[in-house]
């Protein structure tokens, strides 16, 4: 396994810890005795996972890009898209949460497709369970979601 390998897989496993977080927050929250300890986690965990996604791009990024490149570099916008939506935290969207929750359990996703399409350290019995975990954590949450209770409007 290369230095490149490892720093991706790095940062699959801090993108996945992150968005169990997002998706899972309001459980989390009660756990944790307060949003502060949880937020502090996850922007240390979404720090370190974009510290690995940083390194594992500049450690492979070569020419000509293929169609696996393709969908890493469409997780990387999605990344940027994840990161401004939660540093721009929608104050009046009650489900900013859910959106950025949910974009998250997306980027999973479709870094376990470029990682499964690329065909090298990341073998189909690994990719099938992963894509199935990532979209039951999203179904789960937008059940969960639409579970608790909407406050009424004025």
């Amino acid at each position: 396994m290369f230095l490149g390998d490892i720093t991706g897989f790095a940062a699959l496993a801090f993108l996945c810890l992150s968005a169990f977080m997002m998706a899972f927050r309001a459980k989390l929250v009660t756990l944790s005795g307060g949003t502060a300890p949880l937020r502090n986690a996850h922007v240390i965990v979404s720090l370190l996972g974009t510290v690995f996604l940083a390194l594992h791009i500049g450690i492979l990024f070569n020419l000509p890009v293929t169609i696996p490149l393709d969908l890493g570099y469409g997780a990387f916008a999605l990344g940027l898209f994840l990161w401004a939506t939660g540093i721009g935290f929608l104050e009046r969207n009650r489900d900013s949460y859910f959106l950025h929750g949910s974009t998250a359990v997306a980027l999973v996703a479709l870094v376990v497709v470029h990682a499964a399409s690329s065909g090298i350290n990341f073998p189909e019995y690994v990719a099938v369970p992963a894509l199935i975990a990532s979209g039951s954590i999203a179904l789960l949450s937008g059940a969960l979601t639409i579970k608790r209770p909407r406050p009424k409007a004025r």
